[in-house]
């Protein structure tokens, strides 16, 4: 694999998302404080709504969803180029 087709290093990632927010938050100053349009405002406040409901949908989802642990019978994979085995019942 080549070096540029793998996963970003971390903190590039965290310092695009930091850029982002910050970027996204001085327009926010100005389409609130600044230009007073009613429709921007709204739009503005939903957005930060759905960030917030984002950032909490990851972190329940970072923080519960590596701890479930299915107790049930193990799985078996069925290989692709095989038949699907069936059972007959009487």
């Amino acid at each position: 694999m080549s070096p540029r087709g793998r996963i970003p290093y971390l903190p590039i990632v965290v310092a695009f998302c930091v850029a982002a927010i910050f970027g996204y938050a001085v327009f926010s100053y100005w389409a609130v404080f600044i230009a007073r349009d009613a429709t921007m405002t709204g739009d503005v406040i939903g957005t930060w709504k759905s960030f917030a409901v984002l950032a909490f949908g990851f972190w329940l989802g970072s923080s519960s969803g590596g701890k479930a642990k299915d107790e049930g019978e193990p799985t078996m994979v069925q290989p692709a180029d095989e038949p699907v085995p069936v059972e007959e019942k009487p």
